[in-house]
This record gives structure tokens, C-alpha cells and sequence, in this order.
């Protein structure tokens, strides 16, 4: 199967369905959107707001710039309800295949006031120092390992393994030592499992080990610990990873690299389709065309009679492969990102 980057959205999509991959990450299709991801998406947006609010008050500006809800003064970037109301409009509008309601909004002003309150403000980003926010990563892995070449329909697609992701907030705690802050909405669920994931378990998450690997290459002269904020599901859980956790990191990237890139038919969660998550979570369950299959069992059949390169010469998107948005961007995420 082609691999040509992880982030954790796909790691996450592989270890719950390796069908589900190849859909959003080797065919570069769409899954569907998801209300919940939709809200949480909203809530980040206005945690950046307010993140992005003390980083301009601190760099001595007077207002705060946005490219996309509009440009606020700081007296409106303190209007918790009328900032969630922005953000959330613009979902809406962005997002119209998701059925927004005013209670849905409440919903999103509920987590925001909640996260804000959280042990006496400590997590509200106005009282934090705030060094970046929505920190973009793409780092290539330059090791032997990691190499890649597959060539389709006569195009040649080579190059390192790389990472990429974004970072929800990197906060200063001294010159040389930061925090990196993850937020979530949703439950502390490994959802490949079903199980709550517990702090010990947070010490080995794949996504948080791909963060401190990813920002320890691009600061190598920082020191970082690694914070993620389940809002409504147990609080704030902090893992200091050491030079050691660095190299476990690098080892689950290749092995997972390793292991994708070894599958010639991927496996399906549940053969029928009829797994809670298929139904729920998957778009890939609903029909193809008039096929008289799901679309997972119709590419199943496929890649097992034709071949998994043929099935992605005749099918792939090849101008979304190795690229950050294959599989959708923050709203496509799979529901354990938000």
C-alpha cells in the first residue's frame, strides 16, 4: 500500500480500519463529515482566537487579524458568545452538509466557558504565554528506512517518509523549555478499542509521540513537554517524554511505515459493514453506485481481483497523494483528533 507521510489522523484511521486508509489516504477520498468533529472544530477556533488575542496584545498590537471570521478588536475577542457565534457561522456556512442548530451552538459556548474555568483559569490562553498557535509541521525523515518510490499511470512519486500535523499551542514556559498543548472535545477513548485510555497509555499515544518527535526536529534546542486537554473528559493530563521517548517515537513511525507500505489487501473492520462504526463513522459503508455493495466491499473485491496497483491507477487522486489535506483537512479528522 503507498505511504508517503503519517499524521495522526491516518495513524489513528489505520489502527481502527486499514480499508478505511486506503480510502482517505492512498484513493484520496472524502469521508463524511461529522457533527461532533464540526463542534470541535469550532471550539478550537475559538481557543486560537483568544490564544491569538494574548499573542498580539504581548507583540504590542491593537487588534487581532484573521483571514477568515473578520478582524476583532481585543474588547470583542473577550465576548466569549459572540466570538463562539462567529466561528460557529462560518463552520456552518463551510460546512453545509452538517446540520447546525442553535442548540448546537450552546452546546460549543458550554465547552468554551468550561474549558476556560478549568482549575482557576489556568487553561484559559488569556493567561498563558503564548508562543505560537496552530504551529504547522512537515519534517522529512532523511533516513535509509524511510525511503519511498512508486511510480502510477506513468508518474513517479519518490521521496522520504515525512511527518506533518499542526499543533493546537505551544506555550513558553522559559527560554528553552515549552509546552505543547492539545485540545479535545471528545472522550478519552482509543477508538480502534473502545478502551479509556488511561495516563500510562497517554506516555505511549501515537499522537503525542509524533508531536514531541516533530517539534524536537524543528527546536532541537528547546525543551518540550506534551499537555492534552480532554474538556469534557477528565481534564488535563501533562507527559514529559525523554531523549529515549524520542527514539520510541522514531521506531512507531517506521514500524508503521513498514507495515502499511507491506499490505497488498487491506483488512476490513467488520466484513459486512455492519459494525457500529462502519455505520456511524463511515461514510465508505453507504452503497457504490449501483453496485449492490458497500463501497468497501465493492474496492475489497477489487484490489482482490485486479490488484492493489491497478485498483490505484484506475481510482487515486493523484493530486491529493502525499499531501496534508488527503482524507479531508481538520474537519475530516477522525473523531479521537477533537
Amino acid at each position: 500500500m503507498i505511504i508517503c507521510y503519517h499524521r495522526s489522523s491516518s495513524l489513528g484511521t489505520f489502527e481502527m480500519c486499514e480499508m478505511k486508509y486506503f480510502f482517505q489516504y492512498v484513493l484520496g477520498m472524502k469521508d463524511q463529515t461529522n457533527k461532533k468533529a464540526v463542534l470541535g472544530t469550532v471550539f478550537h477556533r475559538v481557543m486560537q482566537v483568544l490564544a491569538d488575542k494574548k499573542k498580539a496584545q504581548s507583540d504590542g498590537k491593537r487588534k487581532l487579524k484573521n483571514d477568515d471570521i473578520q478582524d476583532l478588536t481585543f474588547a470583542q475577542c473577550d465576548d466569549i458568545e459572540f466570538v463562539t457565534g462567529l466561528c460557529f457561522e462560518y463552520y456552518k456556512h463551510h460546512e453545509d452538509d452538517v446540520d447546525l442548530t442553535p442548540k448546537d451552538l450552546q452546546t460549543c459556548i458550554g465547552w468554551v466557558y468550561k474549558a476556560l474555568a478549568y482549575n482557576n483559569g489556568c487553561m484559559d490562553p488569556r493567561n498563558q504565554n503564548i508562543n505560537a498557535t496552530e504551529q504547522f509541521f512537515d519534517i522529512e525523515i532523511k533516513k535509509d528506512w524511510a525511503k519511498y518510490r512508486y511510480e502510477i499511470n506513468g508518474q513517479v512519486f519518490d521521496g522520504y517518509l515525512s511527518i506533518k500535523g499542526t499543533v493546537d499551542v505551544i506555550i513558553k514556559e522559559s527560554d528553552l523549555y515549552f509546552q505543547v498543548l492539545d485540545y479535545k472535545t471528545g472522550r478519552r477513548l482509543n477508538w480502534a478499542t473502545g478502551k479509556e485510555k488511561t495516563y500510562e497509555d497517554l506516555h505511549s499515544d501515537k499522537q503525542l509521540l509524533l508531536y514531541y518527535y516533530a517539534l524536537k526536529n524543528l527546536f532541537p534546542e528547546r525543551n518540550f513537554y506534551v499537555s492534552i486537554y480532554y474538556v469534557n473528559d477528565g481534564g488535563v493530563f501533562d507527559i514529559v517524554f525523554t531523549e529515549e521517548d524520542y527514539y520510541k517515537a522514531e521506531n512507531m513511525l517506521r514500524k508503521k511505515f513498514e507495515d502499511i507500505r507491506s499490505i497488498e489487501l487491506p483488512k476490513q473492520l467488520s466484513a459486512d459493514q455492519q459494525n457500529w462504526k462502519c455505520t456511524k463513522l463511515c461514510k465508505f459503508s453507504e452503497q457504490y453506485e449501483n453496485s449492490g455493495k458497500t463501497t468497501c466491499q465493492y474496492f475489497h473485491d477489487l484490489i482482490r481481483s485486479k490488484g492493489m496497483d491497478t485498483v490505484v491507477c484506475e481510482h487515486a487522486n493523484l493530486n491529493k497523494l502525499g499531501k496534508y489535506g488527503a482524507g479531508g483537512g481538520r474537519l475530516g479528522e477522525d473523531n479521537e483528533s477533537n
